[in-house]
């Protein structure tokens, strides 16, 4: 199985911001069953072996990354442990150090096993709390290798990012990222909550159900891709910036999503609610960093914009603009082929998606004056033939019919 060397550079950080458990009785069977390492203690870092006896996630780490072969980790942590809060329904973590980088490929780290094994104790959230407030300055909770599964865990308290990807094709569902194990509160923590690269490719944050969806607030930042590397990622159906309900604020310090240093190709949409960030929503950078899309999210109530390019970023695609509000009927010409999206919000950002389409002959009208949009104000965002998305428009009041002016779009 192939396996990496993970390393850090300063550039990523300027790029990219901020009584001992009680072992359980088992039978056997249920330790082995569907899974190869059962977790079933919260101690860290433990005693050095993984077995029915005692096994932390450290130890189970360990063992999956030298076994040699595809493996899972579950968890079943009995209600004794010390590491239970009865009234939470929560089993916390409190990692010594950093935990060991998942190297070999093919591993699955289950949380949603200990709902399970132990039943819904936590229905706010994961049951599983993974804490790095006892971490050293800088720490990293966790470094992920290649075609790894993290699913339903709560990681916070970590001093520099919650999860660093170092690898390709794995899948982040699930996750409550720098909140509490609520997914209503956040813990501080310094960095990005997730940061993938510099060789990150074809990666899938999020998914198309809610049982997918991570949250990840009240870090530096939310997530950040970064270096000519990193690519085919996809970020979809996930609340960055919000509590767990994707309505109240937690925030991230800095911007939702940080695209930069040449990473292409990347997909953030569609589903995301991107909101209450201390920064932009999306910020894109570096004129190597192209044909990145941003598509049929709800981004709004971010401090910086919506969506932000910057340095030449997605080929300098230039906003829709000129859009006017008159009562007459018209049409409109947009050089080039490209596809457009309609957003409402009460103000420049795009809080509800409304509709979207495309033309390749350049000449198209927009007709909103037959549409009852739900917020009072509308904007627009294109997205040409290689995936480049652009700003938002400027807001114009969405009480008549609209036309849409010329674009500019590169050079055309």
């Amino acid at each position: 199985m192939r396996k990496r060397v993970l390393t850090v550079t300063g550039l990523v950080l300027i790029l990219c911001l901020v009584a001992p458990p009680t072992s359980a009785v088992r039978e056997p069977n249920r330790f082995l069953q569907g899974a190869d390492y059962v977790v079933n203690s919260t101690a860290d870092p433990g005693i050095g072996t993984c077995d029915e006896t005692e096994c932390t996630l450290r130890e189970a780490i360990t063992a999956a990354n030298g076994d040699g072969k595809v493996s899972n980790i579950a968890f079943d942590i009995p209600a004794s442990d010390g590491g239970y809060n009865s009234s939470t329904g929560v089993w916390t973590i409190y990692l010594a150090s950093a935990l060991p980088a998942l190297t070999e490929e093919g591993t699955g780290v289950m949380g949603s096993t200990q709902t399970g094994n132990r039943g819904d104790t936590n229905p706010y959230g994961p049951e599983i709390e993974i804490s790095g407030q006892s971490l050293s300055p800088g720490a990293i909770c966790w470094w992920i290798g290649s075609n790894t599964t993290i699913d339903r865990l709560t990681i916070n308290g970590c001093p520099a990012y919650g999860l660093q990807v170092h690898g390709d094709d794995n899948t982040i569902v699930g996750n409550y990222i720098g909140t509490d194990a609520t997914g209503s509160s956040d813990v501080s923590t310094s960095y990005n909550g997730i940061l993938l690269g510099p060789g990150a490719e074809n990666n899938t944050i999020g998914g198309p159900n809610e049982e997918d969806r991570n949250v990840i607030s009240g870090m530096g930042g939310g997530i950040c891709i970064f270096g000519s590397a990193s690519s085919a990622n996809v970020i979809r159906g996930n609340y960055i910036g919000t509590d767990r309900t994707g309505t109240q604020p937690l925030g991230n310090d800095g911007s939702g999503i940080s695209i930069q240093d040449g990473a292409h190709d990347n997909t953030v949409g569609p589903n995301n609610v991107i909101a209450y960030n201390g920064g932009h929503g999306v910020s894109i950078g570096g004129s190597e960093t192209i044909y990145n899309t941003v598509t049929q999210n709800s981004i709004h109530s971010n401090v910086g914009k919506g969506i932000t390019l910057s340095d030449g970023a997605n080929g300098n695609l230039a906003a829709p603009y000129d859009l006017v509000a008159i009562c007459s009927a018209g049409s409109a010409s947009s050089g080039g082929s490209l596809t457009w999206e309609a957003f409402s919000d009460f103000d420049e950002e795009g809080r509800f998606f409304e509709s979207t389409g495309g033309t390749a002959s350049g000449l198209f009208a927009f007709f909103p004056a037959d549409v009852l949009f739900r917020y009072p104000y509308v904007t627009l965002t294109v997205t040409d033939a290689s995936g480049n998305t652009s700003e938002f428009s400027a807001a114009v009041p969405s009480g008549c019919l609209f036309v849409y002016l010329p674009l500019s779009m590169k050079g055309y």
